[in-house]
């Protein structure tokens, strides 16, 4: 009698499971600037059989022309206001629909409306005022940093309108920066060379004639100027 094979009396099996869909993605907000390329969060999806994965705008179509998706990434070229907008990410296999949501939000970047001059010629012991304001979507906020160097301690001020830097000193001079930023991030910048000059103080008294003769008048004619003043010195700079 032969022996039993004993792979006779058992079967192979494969077992499949099925998996809900899974979905991961950051919700935002991402912001970007007018006119350029975006590339929303990856949507991180998981489950068996594969989910099928599309994107959808909580109002409205997806921008025609300018929306490149490839299953868990959406591209936007060109972004309009019009784009800000909640974007949902779903994933549906056998087993039902997930999604989850991320927001875009599209804007423009800061214009100066006051900005200081580009360069400007104070006296030691003066006070600085430097005037700098924006306008732009999410009201910016206005900074003030110095080139090479921190601004005066103790004798600087920094407002919603400019700077003010009080008893100047020579080591003063120098390149200052006021830097409008939208939504934390996007910022332009304008600067301002300052020159501190030294004075001398006291007066001086000038008390002089000129004379001469112009082939305009008749002959022999003199016209005189006689002019006395009393300033203080010019700065010696």
């Amino acid at each position: 009698m032969k022996p039993r094979n004993p792979n006779h009396s058992k079967s192979n099996y494969v077992y499949l499971v099925a998996v809900h869909p899974q979905v991961s993605l950051q919700s935002g907000p991402k912001f970007v600037t007018l006119g350029s390329d975006v590339t929303l969060p990856t949507c991180q999806v998981i489950g068996y059989p594969a989910p099928v994965v599309t994107w959808r705008k909580a109002f409205g179509q997806l921008p025609q022309g300018r929306t490149y998706y490839n299953n868990s990434v959406l591209q936007i070229s060109d972004v309009r206001k019009t784009d800000s907008d909640v974007y949902f990410c779903s994933a549906v296999n056998l087993l039902g629909n997930v999604e989850r949501k991320t927001q875009l939000v599209v804007i423009s970047l800061p214009v100066f409306t006051v900005k200081a001059p580009d360069k400007v010629a104070v006296g030691i012991g003066d006070t600085l005022t430097l005037n700098c304001s924006a306008r732009g979507d999410q009201r910016p906020v206005i900074s003030w940093k110095r080139r090479g160097a921190e601004l005066p301690v103790g004798r600087s001020i920094v407002s919603r309108e400019g700077l003010v830097i009080r008893d100047l000193k020579l080591e003063d001079a120098g390149n200052y920066i006021c830097v409008a930023t939208s939504a934390g991030k996007f910022s332009i910048e304008a600067f301002t060379a300052v020159e501190v000059k030294g004075k001398i103080n006291g007066s001086f008294k000038l008390d002089f004639c000129l004379y001469f003769q112009s082939g305009f008048f008749p002959p022999r004619e003199e016209t005189a100027f006689r002019l006395r003043a009393r300033a203080p010195f010019p700065d010696n700079g």
